[in-house]
């Protein structure tokens, strides 16, 4: 599963007053702001920031906040390294691992070839995926006091992976899918050869019963001669009859795939015909068994044979392959939940004047918050959509800010607790997998805890910009399941994988950043307009398996609104 979690919405700032002259100018920097962010909607989930600072909003003040971020990523850490996302999509022979649908239909090939090892497949399934999150909050927070700051967020969201497949371009498969003009006469060969051997088996299994009390009788010559051969090609023949109804169909419905007419496994097949022909002819004459063979595909399995066209359902959206929708890019915006939630400022020992300062000067800052998040509800059969969000939860997070002469840093810790939620999802198998065990239904889930620190060395230039560099550290719990039993009764034990490991997932950051700021510069009357631009670049370098290896780029901008200056500016004079 692709992790990410959601920002503590109402983590503390650098403050960027706008006193009453000044508001006009505020309003328009924040539209331009806001502009800039709309056409990329975002989804939430990887914690937005790792800049966010200790100072608190001055008392009577709104600090408006709008940040957006681009999150991409195209593979995932392994315990043996990384892995692509398109390798959990491509398969070398496309079959029963990918859609267990299919066992029954593999095990009456290998009765049909008389050949345990032969195994289904439509081909080489090429895939090319990623995925990217765009993500918008807009947080507003107000200085109840001068040290309590009470708000509020909002993020916009929006979710994109793209995914491009190419099928059986080698010819490598070996079954083909029966398009809808064709599937009565593919249900009319299979069921020609079905009641061939059926009748033939019933026959001969009729004269073993009674030859023993009959043995003059018509035909029972030939069967006292060799019983053992005659039970033996009775059973044969109704296990063939019976391996072709269940695996490929004798009627409309059911007739949905079929081997390749030109391809060695329908000759295989035809082989095993003509040898069952030739075992019940010998008790029961020459008009006994199947004339004819199975029906066999006239061309090998395709893109639209596996997607569908123009309304018509393709393989994926039929009863063996689980009636899923077709692989294709996802893409959605989504306007997320709200969080509400207080910050205390427990001590500040930055200077409040114009003079220079000496040594070293602290600030710390704590807040919790509550996060209502609802639960969007994918269809469980769009393959390949990235969960939007992960419900509500709540949060705890705090940040200590440190400067010396020209050198700063922000050591900032989070945790977030979040809720159960019910969503529609596979009762089976692996709930992460590409491909879904077709067995739908309402799942509880709860993500795991998170628990973060976020390191932010900083070298201050002087009082226009800072260079920041950052470092990471994320352990998020397992997710939990409640999923009730379901039964799949056309899956083989061996094409249900089980649920994946429960152990916890640390992921490492690490990236840069500019901010531009004249809030300083304001506090002391040095320029009219305030106004703090950040630029951040975030990449994991490190992982357990299961976490992404994602790439961020994130644009902030910071504006204040109320009457008069800072805290600082008005002590200072």
């Amino acid at each position: 599963m692709i992790t990410f979690r959601p920002m503590p919405l109402l983590a503390p700032d650098s403050l960027i007053p706008c006193g009453a002259p000044l508001r006009r100018r505020c309003r328009i920097v924040a539209g331009i702001a806001i502009l800039l962010a709309a056409p990329t909607l975002s989804q939430a989930q990887l914690y937005q920031s790792h800049t966010d600072d200790a100072a608190a909003v001055p008392k009577g003040m709104v600090r408006l906040k709008v940040t957006t971020s681009w999150t991409r990523f195209d593979e995932r850490f392994t315990a043996t390294g990384r892995r692509m996302f398109a390798d959990e999509i491509s398969s070398a022979a496309l079959g029963v691992n990918e859609f267990p649908l299919l066992a029954p239909a593999e095990q009456a090939l290998q009765t049909l070839t008389k050949d345990a090892t032969t195994k289904l497949s439509f081909g080489r399934l090429a895939a090319e995926s990623d995925a990217r999150i765009v993500r918008t909050p807009i947080a507003v927070e107000y200085g109840l006091t001068r040290r309590l700051t009470i708000g509020f967020s909002v993020p916009i969201v929006q979710t994109r992976r793209s995914i491009a497949v190419r099928v059986n371009q080698d010819s490598s498969g070996n079954v083909g899918f029966v398009p809808e003009r064709l599937r009565q006469a593919a249900a009319d060969a299979n069921n020609a050869v079905y009641t061939g051997f059926t009748k033939a088996a019933d026959s001969l299994a009729s004269l073993v019963s009674r030859c023993p009390a009959s043995p003059n009788a018509a035909g029972c010559a030939a069967v006292m001669a060799n019983t053992a051969d005659a039970t033996a090609a009775s059973q044969a023949a109704r296990q063939f009859a019976n391996a072709v109804k269940a695996g490929l169909g004798t009627d409309v419905s059911t007739a949905l795939i079929a081997p390749l007419g030109a391809g060695t496994l329908a000759a295989r097949i035809d082989a095993q015909r003509t040898a069952l022909n030739a075992s019940v002819q010998r008790y029961l004459g020459a008009s006994a068994g199947a004339a004819t063979s199975v029906f066999g595909a006239p061309t090998p399995f395709s893109y639209i044979d596996l997607q569908g066209r123009n309304g018509v359902p393709g393989f994926l959206q039929s009863a063996l392959g689980g009636q899923l929708d077709s692989i294709q890019t996802r893409d959605r915006p989504v306007v997320g939940g709200i969080t509400v939630g207080a910050q205390l400022l427990v001590f500040d020992n930055f200077a409040t004047d114009t003079i220079a300062s000496r040594g070293i000067q602290t600030r710390l800052a704590v807040g919790g918050a509550y996060r209502f998040e609802p639960v969007f509800l994918d269809s469980a059969t769009r393959l390949g959509t990235i969960p939007v969000g992960e419900g509500s939860a709540v949060e705890l997070h705090s940040a200590l800010d440190v400067i010396a002469s020209r050198f700063g840093a922000t050591i900032a810790a989070r945790y977030a607790h979040p809720f159960a939620q019910m969503v529609s999802q596979s009762l089976l198998g692996d709930p992460e997998a590409f491909y879904p065990v077709p067995v739908f239904g309402a799942v509880t889930t709860t993500a795991g805890a998170t628990i973060g620190l976020d390191v932010t060395p900083r070298i201050l230039l002087g009082d226009w910009f800072t260079l920041d560099a950052h470092y990471g550290l994320e352990r998020t719990g397992a997710t939990t399941y409640d999923r009730p039993a379901a039964p799949c009764a056309n899956c083989s034990s061996s094409s249900v994988s089980v649920v994946p490991s429960t152990d916890a997932r640390t992921a490492q950051r690490a990236g840069f950043g500019i901010r531009y700021s004249t809030v300083d510069a304001y506090g002391r009357g040095a320029t009219r307009l305030p106004i703090e631009i950040s630029f951040l670049h975030l990449e994991t370098f490190s992982g357990d398996a299961g976490v992404a290896k994602i790439r961020r780029d994130q644009l902030q901008m910071r504006l204040f609104s109320g009457s008069g200056r800072t805290d600082a500016a008005r002590r200072s004079g």
